[in-house]
């Protein structure tokens, strides 16, 4: 490579990127920003002098067609694909490519979800692989502190009990914050998609043994609801069509949902994870709740309480907010400072960064992905036929889930 020091490239520049993964590269040593590529150019550009200014890189700009440029820039090691899931086919056939034509890159990093359906993601991942390419999933939550040390504690001292046997996870907050999320078209999904693959991905890692790198656990049935309890409502929906252009009232996806996924671990032992979320919760930022349970122990990560706040009134609360999903600026808020480093994300990506320099995949790769995604998909089946389904012997490479379907534009 270029330099001894690992070079990202970042495919879009929205509010994960911005907020949380460039922020992490402050803490990773021997690591910077060396390209930036945005389907809106000028924003890429902003991103990539606000990492000059805080010494993070140095990064060249690309615009929109520019993947296979990102891929091919000699001081780029490693892409880190935080772009919408409607894009995540185009920008991998991009990147590989460039790599056909001679591009070198060491690994592909990929945000939550990994795509919208399993052919999708059948297609990202035999590709990336096909080329000999390492990845690395990007999902926080099982690299965040407090749920890291949770699990650690409670697998260690409370192995001789035996194994724990329930995850359950509660996540939401007031509704996203980009106008593609609101599209299941082009999201893949709503909020079971976007929410619970978190709960879901998190559930599993906790309720995993960490002596069995290869796992020990194999999931059986899954079922769930969803609903759509506010954004369909007609002051809310007329609120998001004239604010992202989707029209609710007729087309809604879920923002609600729920799923119990079943296991077995090695010994044929029933083991559970609970996952719910919504974007319908009304409060400072995003809510969370992580709990673990086992024969004799238990463990709780409650992650929207914060040590510090700040308050304002309402004559002074006009303006933009600070922290993750606010919905408003009035009222006692979170300081949700360092959210890069509590939030999983120094930690997941140090570990993409350190497995793709060693030539492997990270703790979580795109298989993971794939098994998380597969998930969501039983869910929304289970979901839409009112019946659990069985993971044995569903076939689930084809399914596209109802609201991803194809929507009546406004």
């Amino acid at each position: 490579m270029a330099t001894e020091s690992f070079g990202i490239g970042f495919v879009s520049c929205g509010f994960i990127t911005r907020e949380l993964h460039v922020p992490s590269v402050e803490y990773l040593p021997d690591v910077h920003v060396a390209g930036i590529q945005n389907r809106t150019r000028d924003t890429a550009a902003d991103l990539a002098t606000e990492c000059r200014e805080a010494g993070l890189g140095d990064p060249t700009v690309y615009g929109e067609g520019e993947v296979a440029a990102l891929a091919a820039d000699p001081d780029v090691d490693g892409l880190w694909v935080t772009s919408p899931n409607f894009t995540r086919v185009d920008v991998v056939d991009g990147a590989i490519d460039a790599i056909d034509d001679g591009a070198s890159l060491r690994g592909i990093a990929m945000e939550k979800p990994v795509a919208r359906n399993l052919r999708e993601a059948a297609h990202v991942i035999d590709r990336i692989e096909e080329a000999g390419l390492s990845h690395a999933y990007l999902e926080n939550w099982p690299h965040e502190p407090d749920i890291r040390k949770m699990r650690e504690l409670l697998w260690e001292r409370g192995r001789p009990a035996g194994r724990p046997y329930l995850a359950r996870s509660q996540a939401e907050h007031g509704g996203p914050h980009s106008a593609w999320f609101w599209d299941g078209e082009l999201q893949g999904g709503g909020a079971l998609t976007d929410m619970l693959c978190h709960a879901l991905a998190g559930n599993h890692v906790l309720l995993s043994d960490p002596e069995r790198p290869d796992g020990d656990l194999e999931a059986v049935a899954v079922s769930a609801d969803t609903e759509t309890l506010k954004w369909s409502r007609k002051r809310y929906a007329q609120q998001l069509r004239e604010e992202h252009g989707v029209d609710y009232e007729s087309d809604p996806t879920d923002d609600y949902a729920r799923a119990t996924v079943r296991y077995e671990d090695e010994n044929g032992e029933p083991v559970i994870s609970e996952a719910s979320g919504s974007w319908c919760y009304v409060g400072a930022g995003v809510r969370r709740t992580i709990e673990l349970l086992g024969p004799e122990y238990s463990g709780q990560v409650v992650a929207d309480e914060e040590s510090s706040s700040v308050f304002f009134s309402d004559s002074a609360g006009n303006g933009e907010g600070w922290a993750e999903k606010q919905t408003a600026t009035s009222g006692r808020m979170p300081i949700d400072a360092a959210s890069a480093v509590t939030g999983g994300f120094v930690a997941e990506n140090r570990d993409a960064v350190d497995a793709f320099r060693d030539g492997e995949n990270g703790m979580l790769d795109l298989e993971d992905g794939r098994r998380i995604l597969r998930l969501c998909m039983a869910a929304y089946r289970a979901a839409e036929t009112g019946q659990e389904v069985d993971l044995r012997t569903v076939d689930l490479s084809t399914y596209t889930p109802p609201p991803a379907r194809g929507r009546q534009r406004v």
